[in-house]
């Protein structure tokens, strides 16, 4: 699966950086970023400030592993970000000297990265702040605050009628190849194993439940796992301890029972995504659950 993603990712690498006639044009801005261009723009707008950049970006490590991605955490491939907020930032430089079209690859530190683009309030403990990013960014537009609305209206529109492409395409699947599926809320959950003995525990902290799974999407990438094959404990009666969609599962299955589940994004991360799983805004995903 791995293996597939790398490949669909190369595949949108040499569509969106793909080399045009002025092929290898380097610049080097003011503090010392190296901006190797694979697409240079005719266009010389220059309206920047006051504006909503929208941009697709990729960023990997020395590894080749994705570290962030527009079509992992932006809303239908798209990161979208105040122009202003990043004036005083190293990217200022780099936007200087870009122009809706331009396709572009540079190296930057991952702290550089995220303090720049998302704030010195954004830590990932997966990333070593030290470590040095393989960075290749496409400018798509500059709006105003009015053209934005329409902008994102439209790429809603296109995450919400994807989920319901895929959520079709996979429940259709599911209908064709399993019995005794569980329809709740939009939910197909199905029991694919149980053990007994677990009916009768009782946990030793009233009105908790401990549950172990992991998350992928409905494509095949994994998302989270929960670690070192133990149990994460979560209050039940309180409101914001389990999304909705885990909710109904433990409310329709007991302790012991293992769970497959596909779950609409409305009870899950919704529209907001989850910045730091690499999660979209409405992404629908696949649990396996094991309630202890």
């Amino acid at each position: 699966m791995l293996s597939k993603i790398r490949y669909l990712f190369l595949i949108f690498l040499l569509t969106v950086f793909s080399c045009q006639n002025k092929k290898g044009s380097v610049i080097t801005t003011e503090n010392g970023y190296e901006l190797i261009f694979h697409e240079l723009s005719d266009s010389k707008v220059s309206n920047k400030k006051g504006r909503i950049i929208n941009v697709r970006i990729l960023a990997e490590d020395v590894d080749g592993k994705i570290v962030f991605s527009s079509f992992n955490n932006g809303l239908s491939g798209v990161s979208s970000f105040y122009y202003d907020s990043i004036s005083n930032s190293p990217f200022e430089q780099i936007l200087k000297n870009l122009y809706v079209g331009d396709s572009i690859s540079f190296e930057m530190s991952s702290s550089t990265f995220y303090g720049s683009l998302f704030g010195d309030k954004i830590k990932l403990h997966t990333i070593s702040t030290d470590e040095k990013l393989k960075v290749y960014l496409k400018v798509l537009n500059y709006n105003s605050s009015e053209d934005q609305l329409i902008f994102i209206n439209k790429l809603k529109k296109n995450a919400i009628e994807e989920e319901e492409y895929f959520l079709n395409k996979e429940k259709e699947k599911w209908s064709k190849n399993y019995l005794k599926i569980i329809k709740k809320k939009g939910i197909y959950a199905i029991k694919i194993a149980s053990t007994e003995s677990y009916s009768d525990i009782v946990d030793t902290i009233e009105n908790t439940v401990g549950l172990y799974y992991s998350i992928r999407d409905l494509k095949g990438r994994y998302l989270y796992k929960s670690p070192n094959f133990n149990p994460e404990y979560y209050e039940t009666q309180v409101d914001g301890q389990l999304l909705d969609g885990f909710k109904i599962l433990v409310n329709n299955f007991q302790k012991g029972d293992s769970v497959l589940a596909i779950i609409p994004s409305k009870l899950m991360f919704g529209e907001r995504g989850s910045f730091v799983n690499q999660i979209p805004p409405f992404c629908p995903l696949m649990i396996n659950l094991r309630i202890h």
